[in-house]
């Protein structure tokens, strides 16, 4: 195999020595109540909508239980739905994302995850990229933010390549040292 100087663009890595890999094609899967209600129930499904789930790529119960919970205090479903990131080439569910907040001073905060399987695809990216243009949909987003912990350096790299901007760092209560994140809608 072949190397190239440099920095490779995976997220996974910034070796220099492996090959550079085509993005693969994504879409956002925004999960009904049920749907969410269902995964909450019985977290061993492995099909949804007619897509695979790979191990690892649906959120976490927390993510599920925060969603029905924020919407029963009356937030919008859309920006409490979790996303699943399906790889469309084979109708297979590789990672989540979502919204952790509806918009607060025109910002609205993401997370998302993809299989350990799937890592160093770009498929975060991917994800990320089109969390972004879904919260830039709605007039009241003006920014999207996102944390990532300090040790994190691929969750780092996922944001910078989506053209997010380190803002600073903070203490997490839960998390530890995080660094913040911010992309501002394009004027």
């Amino acid at each position: 195999m072949s190397t190239s100087a440099g920095l490779c663009d995976l997220e996974c890595c910034d070796c220099g020595n492996r090959a550079k890999e085509q993005p693969l094609s994504i879409q956002l899967v925004a999960l009904t109540i049920d749907e969410v209600r269902q995964l909450l129930k019985d977290p061993s499904i492995s099909t949804l909508r007619d897509l695979a789930i790979t191990a690892g790529a649906p959120h976490p119960e927390i993510v599920y239980t925060s969603a029905l919970e924020r919407h029963s205090a009356g937030e919008l479903w859309f920006w409490c739905a979790p996303r699943l990131f399906s790889l469309a080439s084979e109708n297979l569910i590789v990672g989540s994302g979502c919204f952790k907040n509806s918009p607060r001073d025109g910002a609205v905060e993401i997370g998302c995850g993809v299989a350990e399987s799937y890592t160093g695809r770009n498929i975060a990216t991917e994800g990320v990229k089109l969390l972004v243009v879904e919260g830039f949909s709605k007039p009241d987003v003006t920014a999207i933010t996102a944390e990532t912990a300090t040790w994190n350096s691929a969750s780092q790299r996922v944001l910078e390549k989506a053209s997010f901007i380190r803002t600073g760092s903070r203490v997490d209560d839960e998390d530890g040292p995080v660094i913040t994140w911010r992309l501002d809608r394009a004027i």
